[in-house]
């Protein structure tokens, strides 16, 4: 989740906040002076501009960019999927740089309507989760009627976290695990993971082959929101046929969250 945006004026070092969201109590002026810093270390190497990645501060990371002689800062939970939250980001700036950058933020005061916008721009991504309740029996249905073994499967926002758990998985940390992997790749497009186990669930106790072990993601439409999930199959099935399974499921599932979702965008853009 997206906590705070920060933008920073170089020439005058002060800085604005254009979102925060209350969560993480955090000095603005102290991180505002860490920022300007490092802009100046990256003038002094000659660098027009600069493009810093990220620093993990425990369990949070952030990020700058810099445009012009504007540096917009993002301080976002550390298993957020980066790329996504930089691109809201690069959305934000795109939509309000030049406006920002005719301002000097030591004397001028931020149009009263800009952080009302820049909060809606980042928050539109909160899914309505009303609709759940009209489409939770038949994924479940779909999941518990197939030949396939979910132990893991849930519905998730690049920014805003965990929406809803179909199949939560016996040991904890396996949710942790996939949570660290989505934080390190990019989800433009659905990516699996295959392999095999034999030290995990009821099939090594009773003595079987080992089975197979996929993990999936599957991003929503082009939404923030995706589906991931870990299945077990026996090994006697061949990784080809356990993979379209697994495929054809994720891809029913997705369907039904997103034709949810665009009755729900209809409903409401037909109320305003």
């Amino acid at each position: 989740m997206i906590h705070k945006i920060i933008v920073i004026d170089s020439r005058t070092t002060v800085g604005q906040v254009l979102y925060d969201n209350d969560v993480v109590a955090l000095e603005t002026d102290l991180l505002t002076g860490f920022i300007s810093a490092l802009s100046a270390f990256a003038k002094c190497l000659g660098e027009k501009s600069i493009e810093f990645k990220g620093a993990d501060l425990g369990d949070h990371r952030f990020s700058l960019i810099t445009r012009d002689h504007l540096t917009y800062a993002i301080f976002q939970d550390l298993f957020d999927n980066e790329p996504f939250a930089r691109l809201a980001l690069k959305e934000m700036i795109d939509i309000y740089h030049d406006e920002l950058s005719l301002l000097n933020l030591s004397i001028d005061t931020l149009r009263g309507s800009i952080t009302e916008e820049i909060t809606a721009l980042i928050e539109t991504e909160y899914f309505p989760v009303g609709i759940l309740k009209k489409i939770n029996s038949e994924i479940e249905t779909l999941i518990s009627d197939s030949d396939v073994n979910f132990d893991l499967m849930f519905l998730s926002s690049i920014n805003n976290g965990i929406i809803q758990v179909w199949r939560r998985p016996i040991n904890p940390s396996i949710l942790k695990q996939f949570l660290d992997i989505i934080s390190k790749i990019p989800l433009e497009m659905s990516w699996l993971a295959e392999g095999k186990t034999n030290n995990y669930g009821l099939f090594d106790l009773n003595g079987d082959e080992p089975e197979l072990e996929a993990w999936m993601i599957r991003r929503v439409s082009t939404t923030n929101y995706f589906i991931a999930g870990r299945a077990i199959a026996k090994a006697e099935q061949t990784k080809e046929g356990f993979s379209t399974k697994i495929s054809q499921i994720f891809e029913k599932v997705s369907e039904l969250v997103e034709d949810a979702l665009e009755k729900e965008w209809i409903k409401t853009r037909e109320e305003l």
